[in-house]
């Protein structure tokens, strides 16, 4: 009887190896979680990046829309690439088309920088076709630039 007894005894607790490896796969294990969350958020970043892009793209398609006069006098068919033109606060006053126009330009270039990392919109006129408006937006991204492109008949 003493035997087993003394065989229990020397088997009881854990030895310092034994927790040693139990905190290494512990902290392996919380670098990769750490490591998940960081790139979710590198991509999180990104989406919200191309998403803003798309809206500005059918923002500036929107404010085309609803200025024709301006769109027809050719106002808006071309814009160079982050171009923020001297324009009348057509906000608080009354304004002509082509005021409206260059209000507009100027406030979606200033939102493109300001949603965009390094954001700019241009505007151009398709090669085949005079009614179809080509918008631009570029944006960094990761040190890569990024580009979204949207053809309108308008």
């Amino acid at each position: 009887m003493n035997q087993p007894t003394a065989m229990m005894q020397k088997h009881t607790g854990f030895s310092l190896l034994e927790v040693l490896v139990a905190l290494l796969v512990l902290s392996v294990g919380l670098l990769g979680l750490a490591a998940l969350q960081t790139v979710g958020l590198k991509f999180n970043t990104q989406s919200y990046q191309r998403t803003q892009a798309v809206l500005q793209a059918y923002d500036m398609i929107d404010r085309i829309r609803a200025n024709p006069v301006a769109r027809k006098t050719g106002a808006y068919d071309s814009v160079s690439s982050g171009a923020i033109p001297s324009y009348t606060d057509c906000g608080s006053t009354s304004c002509t088309p082509t005021q409206l126009a260059s209000y507009d330009i100027a406030l979606w270039n200033a939102a493109n920088a300001s949603y965009l990392s390094e954001g700019k919109g241009a505007i151009s006129l398709a090669p085949t076709s005079s009614s179809v408006r080509v918008i631009t937006i570029t944006w960094q991204e990761n040190d890569l630039s990024q580009t979204f492109t949207v053809e309108a008949d308008l």
